[in-house]
């Protein structure tokens, strides 16, 4: 049966794809959907956002979650509604939209403190603190990171655990701090995998997920440290978990952090292809902070190849990115970088 043949998608349809973690699948189904028909099914209209913005069509994934959203208040689901407007944060993060993001999980939040909800206030929290991180508030980010691991731990939510350490690695990589941040992702890992060991597919995709983050992190920990080797083992095996996954951010950052493997390595041809290589996986482009970052490695590298005119336009494009996702600080260095390269074409000097 060709999948124009299939029966409409169902509510039990839906369910089910969203407890098995076929996120590509839902996605596919959900494309045949009249938006009428979803936005009088606000779980329905859930189930697909969430596959939608897994799949990288977060465009897509604002419109259906708004839909959920909607549906939800009108019915009087109060839970169904707190997760919309945590899918609708984390969507409109990945969009680069941090303002709107940062209002729905201060909103998230005050909902968990009116119900005593402690599983969404440790989401909260930890959303939050991945939004102070990117604006370079560490300090911020560890205070919410900190009230995250309370409330998962007094929920006993192990995969939220597993995700808390991992944004904690990256907090403490970005202060200097690389012992500790690798620490904390070999601890997201073990979380993770025994969640991976004891639960049903959908929890088990989730836990996957963060076990390739977090190898992704500690794969770029080594690159930095010099032992390329190692990092392009890490790198490849997150790498393979996020093809299996369908993820597409998470291909391109694995990608990004191979050629930093690549350049410990010394081998820069190879690290710009792969470079080359993130910003062409299909969705890349919709993860202003992925671009941020692919394009700053970029201009770095295309700089020590001499090839300045092209550097200057992916550095310039970089600091962009991260002033427009509000990473002030990161935004002034590439740009401070890029205008080091002076001249046209071919006639810049190295600052």
């Amino acid at each position: 049966m060709t999948p124009s043949a299939l029966p409409p998608l169902t509510l039990d349809e839906a369910r089910a794809l969203r407890a098995a973690g076929e996120w590509r699948v839902l996605a596919r189904r959900a494309a045949e959907v009249p938006a009428d028909v979803l936005a009088a099914e606000p779980e329905m209209a859930y189930a697909v956002a969430a596959a939608l913005r897994q799949t990288g069509e977060t465009a897509r994934a604002l419109e259906m979650g708004a839909f959920a959203e909607a549906g939800a208040r009108r019915r009087g689901d109060r839970r169904l509604a707190a997760e919309a407007v945590n899918l609708l944060g984390n969507a409109l993060f990945e969009a680069g939209r941090m303002d709107e993001a940062q209002a729905r999980f201060e909103e998230l939040l005050a909902y968990a403190v009116e119900w005593s909800d402690q599983p969404f206030a440790a989401r909260a929290s930890n959303n939050l603190g991945i939004l102070c991180n990117v604006r370079g508030r560490r300090d911020q980010a560890l205070v919410n990171y900190q009230r995250a691991v309370a409330a998962y731990q007094a929920a006993g939510n192990v995969l939220g655990l597993a995700q808390t350490h991992h944004n904690l690695g990256i907090t403490f990589r970005d202060l200097g701090f690389a012992d500790d941040a690798d620490a904390h992702c070999l601890r997201a890992i073990q979380l993770a995998g025994s969640v991976s060991d004891a639960t049903g597919a959908a929890s088990a995709t989730d836990a996957e997920t963060v076990i390739a983050l977090a190898e992704t992190e500690r794969a770029f920990l080594r690159a930095r440290a010099g032992d390329g080797e190692l990092a392009e083992a890490m790198g490849r095996r997150a790498l393979r978990r996020f093809e299996r996954i369908g993820d597409p951010r998470g291909r391109a950052d694995a990608l990004r952090v191979l050629a930093a493997a690549a350049r410990a390595m010394a081998d820069d041809d190879e690290a710009l292809r792969r470079l080359d290589a993130a910003l062409d996986v299909p969705g890349a482009g919709g993860y202003p902070l992925l671009v941020a970052e692919v394009q700053r490695d970029r201009g770095l590298l295309l700089r020590d190849l001499g090839r300045l005119a092209d550097a200057r336009r992916a550095l310039d494009e970089s600091a962009a990115a991260f002033a427009g996702v509000g990473a002030a600080a990161e935004a002034e260095a590439v740009a401070t970088i890029a205008r080091a390269l002076t001249g046209d074409d071919g006639d810049h000097q190295r600052p």
